[in-house]
């Protein structure tokens, strides 16, 4: 009987789904923006964006913050926008709506991979929207 109850109670603990170890090629090179360029067309900010390295997938995320009229300080930054994780790399778009046009605003880009592992941020570009 005192035998009993242990192994009851191993044979009860050992259940449940089991799955396969994940393992994660840690030895490729940290995610990074290879090249990040942009246009104002009338209210819309195209941006275009090549990212290199990571492991497996990878996605990039957008942040923004208007810039004071007065003192063209930065604000505090709010993330705009993440794209979901992807195997797509190059010549990756998005389009951005600039909804006030009497305001400025500032952007930042950063990459980031499948393990968590983040690129540093992109140079800050300020942007306006142009009547046209």
């Amino acid at each position: 009987m005192r035998l009993l109850l242990p192994l009851c109670f191993l044979l009860l603990s050992s259940c449940g789904l089991k799955t396969d170890l994940v393992i994660y090629d840690d030895s490729a090179p940290e995610p990074q923006l290879a090249s990040v360029s942009y246009q104002v067309v009338g209210k819309v900010l195209q941006l275009q964006l090549n990212i290199v390295g990571g492991s497996g997938l990878v996605l990039y995320q957008i942040d923004r913050t208007e810039v004071e009229p007065n003192c063209q300080c930065i604000g505090n930054w709010l993330r705009y926008y993440e794209s979901s994780l992807s195997r797509q790399r190059m010549d990756l778009k998005r389009n951005i709506k600039l909804r006030n046009p009497e305001k400025t605003y500032a952007f930042r880009i950063r990459a980031k991979d499948e393990l968590g592992r983040k690129s540093a941020w992109s140079k800050v570009f300020k942007v306006k929207a142009s009547n046209g």
